[in-house]
């Protein structure tokens, strides 16, 4: 039985490793994302966010929403993302810092929020 430890330990060492750094995701594939997607077509192609930043429904029944994407746990260059919506479909997305436009409350977004 000893033996056989000290047989399977070196062997299975670079299985691991090799998971640990394949396994590890690059971060949020938004290159999977279209202008027009749906809430459900953006699940499909990305996963469930993190959290919903932002949502409004304005008088005039239109509406807007941010979803927040954080970098999975073993990542090579963290970034966050946001995926805007107005009216339930994608109309922009990209880091915090990229947009622009209306959504004031998407403009001033600070990392330390609601920590």
């Amino acid at each position: 039985m000893n033996s056989l430890r000290k047989w399977l330990l070196p062997a299975a060492l670079p299985a691991l490793l090799l998971c640990a750094v394949g396994c590890a995701s690059w971060n949020t594939n938004v290159s999977l994302l279209q202008l027009g997607m749906d809430a459900a077509q953006v699940r499909e192609a990305i996963g469930d966010p993190f959290v919903i930043r932002s949502s409004k429904l304005y008088a005039d029944g239109e509406s807007s929403e941010v979803w927040e994407y954080l970098p999975p746990a073993f990542t090579w260059s963290p970034k966050t993302y946001w995926v805007y919506f107005e009216n339930g479909r994608v109309v922009q997305w990209g880091e915090p810092g990229d947009y622009t436009g209306s959504a004031t409350n998407v403009r001033d977004y600070t990392p330390t929020k609601g920590r």
